[in-house]
């Protein structure tokens, strides 16, 4: 990362951290824009490719993206679906760079080298590693594996960070460290997320044999891991918090009296343009048309849930809970 990305990160964040913690209102620096809900795999655990297969047009994602600025967003995360089978993919790419933003791409990576010039101008990329070969084709279907570790060889050569997540649907440790050990050999970075229930974007449930107290076991294990220095992107709290999470059928309730940044810090929009406080809401809470309606005004500041261990919601809420260790260690994420 450059002096000006970081600075432009720094301030966004700030603002929007200022904007929370004073009820000012939304402020969102970081907003996941879904560029489409089709995929060429079928995750066991991924509703979205089952979902409305329309999208934006280009000039309609332009308009969505110049809405996200004139919020405060200055991180884009680029998501799906897979982005890459979208035809026009690259020119979007192209338009958020021009626009200023910090470009995060999400991808299984599987159709990488039709499209590698894409990632010219990302800044960081997240893929998914479920295990080795067999575990990974278990999860994400039979060609999900090929061609996915040349791909990450490949941006890493290319000087671009790169961050695998795994879903833990189960409390593997031996999976866990050989993942560990595939990311110490190849230079990126793994981060652990539970397997999510109860929302539109997901499906299936745990299998019956799985129990909450071995999975806090696997957690706690991981926790270490991340302090003994292994090359694991999931912050300290993070894992600190999965590990002392009740029930892992549960992943979203409500607290009186906590308050949550969806909504506020960060946001989610569909391939429709309809925005939501993050993804795990979608399908719980009415969406927000950005092509119509300014999120600012339309946005009740209300949320289905405020207490989550959905990954990437619950590091982002640690960014406003515990902001200074927080952002100091996403910061190493993408250094």
């Amino acid at each position: 990362m450059n002096i000006p990305d970081v600075s432009r990160l720094a301030f966004s964040y700030a603002m929007s951290f200022l904007a929370y913690r004073t009820d000012r209102g939304p402020r969102p620096f970081s907003a996941a824009m879904a560029v489409t809900n089709r995929c060429n795999l079928r995750c066991v655990y991924c509703n979205t490719p089952y979902m409305d297969p329309n999208d934006l047009s280009f000039d309609q994602s332009l308009t969505v993206m110049d809405r996200l600025k004139d919020l405060g967003v200055s991180r884009l995360g680029i998501v799906g679906g897979e982005p890459l089978v979208k035809k026009d993919i690259g020119e979007l790419v192209k338009e958020a760079k021009r626009r200023g933003f910090y470009i995060t791409f999400n991808s299984n990576l599987t159709q990488y080298h039709r499209k590698p010039e894409v990632f010219d101008d990302v800044d960081l990329v997240f893929t998914s590693l479920d295990g080795d070969a067999e575990t990974h084709r278990a999860h994400r279907g039979e060609k999900s594996y090929d061609g996915v570790l040349e791909a990450i060889d490949d941006l890493v050569a290319r000087g671009l960070p790169v961050v695998a997540i795994c879903v833990v649907g189960e409390a593997n440790a031996e999976q866990a460290e050989g993942l560990i050990q595939q990311a110490e050999r190849g230079r990126f970075k793994i981060h652990f997320q539970p397997q999510c229930l109860d929302t539109e974007i997901v499906r299936g449930e745990l299998d019956a044999s799985v129990r909450s107290e071995d999975l806090r076991r696997f957690w706690a294990g991981l926790l270490e891991q991340k302090k003994a220095g292994r090359p694991l992107a999931s912050s300290v709290a993070y894992l600190k918090a999965q590990a002392e999470w009740d029930d892992f059928r549960v992943s979203a309730f409500s607290n009186p009296g906590l308050k949550c940044a969806a909504g506020r810090g960060f946001l989610y929009v569909d391939p429709q343009g309809y925005a939501y406080p993050c993804a795990f809401t979608k399908g719980q809470t009415e969406g927000i048309n950005l092509l119509e309606e300014d999120w600012r005004q339309a946005f009740s500041g209300e949320t289905p849930c405020n207490v989550c261990n959905v990954g990437p919601m619950m590091e982002f809420n640690l960014l406003f809970e515990k902001p200074l260790r927080a952002s100091l260690e996403a910061l190493s994420r993408i250094a």
